[in-house]
C-alpha cells in the first residue's frame, strides 16, 4: 500500500509538471503569434529608441552614458536598457525620429530591431505566466490566454518585465512565510527591480506591505511589540529601495531631483489634453478587465477575458477564505485605478495576475467541485429499474392524463404570450432584419433565413451592428451568430459594467436610505409618523417621466436650481456644484447626478416593505442581546437586517429590476456616453436606426441578464423560504 502511494504521488507530480510545461507552452505559442501579427502600436517607437541608444553607448563603450540616457524620462529605464541589450548582436540603424508623446503609432519601424523587441517581451510575459503556473497551473492557463496581457507583453512596451518581476515578488513573499529566508529576499530584489521598470507595478509592493501589517499586528501596542512589529518590514522596504537604486543608473548624478522630475510628471499628465479628452470613466478599469481586446481581430485565438472576469468575481470569496495576499493585491490594484485619473488599458497588467488566480479559484470552486459532488450523489442514488417502473406503471399514467387537459389551455398561452416572443426575437437577433426589410420579415422572411442559415443552405453575411448606417437590402439575410459576437465582445462589455454598477449602487443607495428612514420613524416617540410616511412615499407616486423632468430642472447646467449662485465662490455647496456643472460630459459627474435622482425615485418602497418588517421582529430578541451586551450596530447586523431580508428581498428584486431597464431618467437627462442602459440603447437603436435585429440582441442580453441576476438573488437571500419568524 505505502508502494502504491509513493507511485501515486510521484505520478501526480509528474502530471503536474506536464501541466505547467503545457501552460507555459500554450502561453508562448500565443504570444509568438501575436508578435507577428500585432501592428505596431502607441510607444513602440519610443521605447525602441531608447533601446537603440541604450545599445550605441554600449557597443561604444561608453558606460557612463548610462547614467545620462533615459528616453522618455517619466519613466524608469531597466525595461528599455533590456531592449538595448537585446538589441546589442544587431547591426545598427538609423535611430527612430523623435516624436510627441501625443503623435499616433509610427508607421513602420526597423526589422529585424522591433521583430527582437517584440521576443525579449514575449519571453519576459511568458515567464510571467510560467511562475504562476508554479502556484497553480489553471491560472496560469488562464493569464496565458488572456488577451489584453498577451497584447501588451507581445509588443515592445514597458509592461511584461515589472509584470513578470512583480509576479516573483509577491510569490516569493507568499513562499516566505515572511520568514527571513532565500525567499523574502528574492521578494524584496523583485520589487525593487519592478519599481525600476515601472512605478506602477509597485502597487504589488503595496498589497504585500498590506498584508504583512494585517496578518502581524501585534495585539499588544507597547513600543517595543511595535518596534518588533516593523522592523522586518522596514528591513524588506529598505532592501528593495537599495535595489531600485542600483538598477536605476540613470537617478545617480542626481537622485532626488531627476526622481522627483520622473514622479511628478504623471500627476501633470493625468490633467493634460490627451486625458481629459479621452474622457474615459471612473470604472473603466472594469470595462477593460470584462471584455477582450477588440481592435485586432484574428490575431488572439480565443477571447475569454469576461469568461475569466466573471469566474474571478465567483472565486474571491473562497480565495479570501485561502489566502488574502492576492485578493488584497486585487483590491490594491483596482482601487488605486479606479481613483488614478489615467485609465490606458495597459495599466490593467497590474491586476492580471491575481485575477487569473481568483478565476481559478472560482472555477475550481464554485463550478468543478459543486459539479464533482452532484455527479457523485446522482451515481450514489441513481434509480433502479424497478423505481423507473414504478414511476410509469397505469395509475400514474392516468392521472397525468387526467390533469393535462386542465393545464394544456395555461400552458399554451404562456407559451404564446411569453416564449414565444423569446423565440421570436432569438430569430431575429440571428439575421439582419431592419426598417427597409420590415415586409420581408414579418411575412415570413426570418424564420425562412434562420431555417436555411442554420441548415448550412445559406451563407451568413457580415453586418456592424454599431454602424449608425442603415441598409438597403429590401430582404432578410442570415447574419449568424457574427452580431452576438460583436455584442458581447464590443461595447457590449462596457454596457454590462455600467448595468451592473448602475443596478448595485443605485438599489444599494435606495435600500440604505430606505431601511435608514423606516428605522428612525420605528423608533419611539417619533410624532406625525403617519404623516411622514406619506410626505416620503411621494417620490413613489410621481411617475418617473415627471420625476426626471424635476431633477433635470434641478440640475440643468444653465438654468439648474442647483447651480443657482455657484458664481460666487463663497456660497455654501460651491465646490460640489462647481464640480458637477459639467455632468452631461463628465461620466463620473453624471453617475452622481443619476444616483441623486434614481435614489429618490426609488427608495419610497424599500422604506414601506422596511417598515412593515420592522413591525414584525419581536422586541424580545433585542431585550435578549441588550443584556448580553450588544450595541446597536451589532443588534443591527446579527438580528435586524438578517430577519429584515426575508421581507426586503421581494421589493429588492423590483427595484432592481426597475433599475437594470431604467428607461425615462436616462432618457430625460440625457448623461454622457457610456452612461446608458440596455433598454435606452434598445430605443435608440430601434427608433434611429431602424436595426431591429440588433434590438432584439440587447432585448436578449437584457433577459438573460435579468433571469440570472433573479436566480442568484434569490439564492443569496434565500427569498423563497419566506419569513419564519411572523
Amino acid at each position: 500500500m505505502i508502494r502504491d502511494q509513493c507511485v501515486s504521488a510521484v505520478g501526480a507530480r509528474w502530471l503536474r509538471i506536464l501541466a505547467i510545461l503545457a501552460v507555459a507552452t500554450i502561453a508562448l505559442g500565443l504570444r509568438l503569434r501575436a508578435v507577428d501579427l500585432l501592428p505596431v502600436d502607441y510607444d513602440e517607437d519610443d521605447y525602441l529608441r531608447a533601446g537603440q541608444q541604450y545599445a550605441d553607448a554600449i557597443r561604444a563603450g561608453d558606460w557612463a552614458a548610462l547614467t545620462e540616457l533615459n528616453y522618455r524620462e517619466e519613466h524608469p529605464p531597466l525595461a528599455k536598457l533590456a531592449y538595448g541589450l537585446a538589441l546589442l548582436a544587431l547591426p545598427p540603424v538609423d535611430e527612430i525620429p523623435d516624436r510627441p508623446t501625443t503623435a499616433g503609432p509610427a508607421g513602420s519601424l526597423p526589422e529585424p530591431h522591433l521583430l527582437v523587441a517584440r521576443l525579449i517581451a514575449a519571453v519576459a510575459g511568458t515567464l510571467e505566466v510560467l511562475a504562476l503556473g508554479l502556484v497553480s497551473p489553471l491560472a496560469g492557463l488562464l493569464l496565458g490566454i488572456h488577451t489584453f496581457t498577451i497584447k501588451y507583453t507581445s509588443q515592445v512596451m514597458l509592461e511584461a518585465l515589472p509584470a513578470l518581476t512583480s509576479t516573483v515578488a509577491v510569490l516569493a513573499y507568499a513562499r516566505s512565510k515572511r520568514r527571513w529566508n532565500g525567499w523574502l529576499i528574492l521578494s524584496a530584489a523583485a520589487l525593487g527591480l519592478t519599481a525600476a521598470s515601472k512605478y506602477l507595478y509597485g502597487i504589488a509592493g503595496v498589497a504585500i506591505l498590506v498584508h504583512w501589517l494585517w496578518e502581524t499586528l501585534p495585539e499588544q501596542r507597547r513600543p517595543t511589540a511595535l518596534a518588533r512589529w516593523l522592523a522586518p518590514v522596514l528591513l524588506w522596504g529598505l532592501l528593495a529601495l537599495a535595489v531600485f537604486a542600483i538598477a536605476n543608473p540613470f537617478l545617480w548624478p542626481a537622485p532626488i531631483e531627476r526622481l522627483r522630475a520622473s514622479i511628478l510628471f504623471h500627476g501633470e499628465y493625468t490633467q493634460s489634453e490627451t486625458v481629459q479628452q479621452a474622457n474615459l470613466p471612473l470604472w473603466q478599469p472594469l470595462v477593460w478587465l470584462f471584455q477582450s481586446v477588440p481592435w485586432h481581430p484574428g490575431v488572439f485565438v480565443v477571447a475569454l477575458d469576461a469568461l475569466i472576469a466573471l469566474l474571478a468575481v465567483l472565486g474571491l470569496k473562497p480565495l479570501w477564505q485561502r489566502d488574502r495576499l492576492y485578493v488584497l493585491w486585487l483590491a490594491v490594484g483596482l482601487g488605486f485605478l479606479f481613483l488614478w485619473p489615467t485609465k490606458w488599458p495597459q495599466y490593467i497588467l497590474v491586476l492580471t495576475v491575481p485575477l487569473a488566480l481568483a478565476a481559478a479559484t472560482g472555477l475550481q470552486a464554485r463550478i468543478w467541485d459543486p459539479f464533482c459532488r452532484w455527479f457523485g450523489h446522482i451515481r450514489a442514488h441513481r434509480l433502479r429499474r424497478p423505481e423507473l417502473r414504478d414511476l410509469l406503471r397505469p395509475a400514474t399514467r392516468g392521472a397525468i392524463l387526467r390533469v393535462v387537459p386542465w393545464l394544456l389551455p395555461g400552458a399554451v398561452v404562456l407559451t404564446l404570450i411569453t416564449f414565444y416572443p423569446l423565440i421570436y426575437q432569438g430569430g431575429m437577433a440571428l439575421t439582419d432584419f431592419n426598417a427597409v426589410s420590415i415586409k420581408d420579415g414579418v411575412n415570413g422572411g426570418i424564420w425562412r433565413e434562420v431555417r436555411e442559415g442554420l441548415s448550412g443552405q445559406t451563407e451568413p453575411v457580415e453586418i456592424d451592428i454599431f454602424s449608425f448606417g442603415r441598409s438597403s437590402a429590401k430582404e432578410v439575410r442570415y447574419a449568424g451568430f457574427g452580431p452576438l459576437l460583436q455584442f458581447f465582445t464590443g461595447v457590449g462589455a462596457g454596457l454590462l459594467v455600467f448595468e451592473i454598477l448602475w443596478t448595485v449602487l443605485s438599489v444599494g443607495l435606495q435600500t440604505a436610505l430606505g431601511v435608514g428612514v423606516a428605522w428612525l420613524l420605528h423608533q419611539r416617540g417619533v410624532r406625525f409618523r403617519g404623516w411622514w410616511r406619506t410626505i416620503y412615499i411621494l417620490p413613489w407616486a410621481i411617475p418617473e417621466f415627471v420625476g426626471a423632468l424635476v431633477w433635470m430642472q434641478i440640475f440643468d447646467p444653465r438654468y439648474g436650481w442647483f447651480f443657482l449662485g455657484t458664481s460666487f465662490p463663497d456660497t455654501p455647496g460651491y465646490p460640489l456644484a462647481q464640480q458637477l456643472s459639467s455632468w452631461q460630459q463628465d461620466p463620473t459627474a453624471g453617475l452622481i447626478v443619476l444616483l441623486m435622482a434614481g435614489t429618490w425615485l426609488g427608495f419610497p418602497l424599500i422604506m414601506l416593505a422596511a417598515s412593515a418588517g420592522l413591525k414584525m421582529i419581536p422586541h424580545d430578541v433585542y431585550d435578549a442581546a441588550a443584556i448580553d451586551g450588544a450595541g446597536g450596530w451589532q443588534q443591527f447586523r446579527a438580528i435586524t437586517w438578517p430577519l429584515l431580508l426575508p421581507l426586503l428581498a421581494p421589493a429588492l428584486i423590483i427595484r432592481g429590476i426597475f433599475a437594470f431597464n431604467q428607461f425615462y431618467l436616462f432618457y430625460v437627462l440625457n448623461p454622457p456616453w457610456p452612461l446608458i442602459t440596455l433598454a435606452s440603447l434598445s430605443f435608440y437603436v430601434f427608433g434611429e436606426t431602424g436595426k431591429y435585429a440588433v434590438s432584439a440582441v440587447i432585448n436578449l442580453f437584457t433577459v438573460v441578464l435579468l433571469v440570472l441576476f433573479l436566480l442568484w438573488f434569490n439564492r443569496l437571500s434565500r427569498a423563497g423560504e419566506g419569513v419564519t419568524y411572523a
